[in-house]
């Protein structure tokens, strides 16, 4: 078996550190395009929901004459919830955020079937008032998602118990400084995939507007 050169071996160590940045650069783009997408398939859901909501109340307005009572439409609603509630969700899920352009580990989300908690690494400081993080996360994607369970409650579809719900959590000794985020009644899988792309990106955007 032919051996190799000193320079086939150099040249061999070069190619392959050349492959693993080529490796983690796509990945983080990858990332990027699917945070985006998310993005995307988040707004076109919210202006979709309004058309599909008023399609609903007509139709509820026909399931109403035939007086069904109104407790009993919100238990089987509730039922379905929680049938779909239990199967789907594990009992402890743990994702990391990090951030896009070194990989560094900046919070870290934890889902449970009691809610889900977002806390930030203790070196990091979030401040409440950097842009997106009350004008996106907050008023868009969870106010977003509260409004479309209040308004299943109105169509007899939920429990007023059931709505989601969001706690902001402040550090002790900075009242504007991020310490917690805990969210109760995210119901699905598909909730807990929004609120986890969504907040990696805007985490992302804190911290590149923080450094500039």
């Amino acid at each position: 078996m032919l051996g190799y050169s000193d320079d086939d071996i150099k040249n061999a160590a070069e190619i392959r550190e050349w492959l693993t940045k080529l490796i983690s650069e796509k990945q983080e783009e990858i990332e990027r395009i699917k945070i985006t997408l998310s993005l995307i398939d988040s707004v076109l859901k919210q202006g979709s929901f309004k058309t599909a909501a008023n399609l609903t109340i007509n139709k509820q307005s026909s399931v109403n004459e035939k007086s069904i009572p109104e407790d009993k439409e919100i238990k089987k609603g509730s039922q379905d919830s929680q049938k779909i509630y239990d199967e789907q969700i594990p009992s402890i899920e743990t994702r990391q955020i990090k951030r896009m352009k070194d990989n560094t580990l900046i919070a870290i989300l934890e889902v449970s079937k009691d809610g889900i908690e977002i806390i930030p690494n203790e070196s990091i400081n979030f401040n409440l008032d950097t842009p997106p993080f009350r004008s996106f996360f907050l008023n868009r994607i969870l106010e977003g998602m509260k409004n479309k369970d209040l308004d299943k409650v109105k169509q007899n579809l939920l429990s007023s118990s059931d709505i989601i719900s969001f706690n902001i959590l402040q550090k002790d000794n900075n009242e504007n400084t991020l310490k917690k985020i805990e969210i109760k009644n995210y119901k699905d899988k598909d909730r807990i995939n929004e609120i986890f792309n969504t907040v990696s990106w805007v985490f992302n955007r804190m911290l590149e507007k923080s450094e500039r």
